[in-house]
């Protein structure tokens, strides 16, 4: 037997989401060259290396574009993951609560039929 233990569970998952977050990145990263190079391709004026430097500067923005929103999205994602969070908890102390107040109403009119 080796020293080494087996990655958790935790670490494995975590890792499959990092390399998906890479693949998904990468991903826009060729979606945002390829729409600046179509932008770029329907200018008749630019010579080859404006093109080039054209379709950089496109790219890169639409890079900070997307790069802008998935932060916002994952930001309200997490906010509402939070509030959902805090309501389930909410829902769950008053199913207890009741439950609680339903057993003990019960026990009570179990004694007060066993009283008689």
């Amino acid at each position: 037997m080796t020293d080494r233990q087996a990655p958790g569970r935790h670490t494995v998952q975590a890792g499959i989401a990092s390399l998906e977050g890479y693949l998904l990145w990468q991903g826009e990263i060729d979606r945002a060259r390829a729409e600046a190079e179509a932008c770029v391709e329907a200018l008749d004026w630019p010579t080859a290396d404006q093109r080039e430097e054209l379709v950089d500067l496109l790219a890169h923005r639409q890079l900070d574009l997307s790069r802008t929103v998935i932060t916002r999205i994952a930001e309200r994602s997490l906010q509402l993951r939070r509030e959902y969070q805090q309501r389930y908890d909410c829902l769950k102390r008053r199913l207890m609560a009741c439950s609680l107040a339903l057993v003990a109403g019960l026990a009570a009119v179990h004694c007060l039929l066993l009283a008689r």
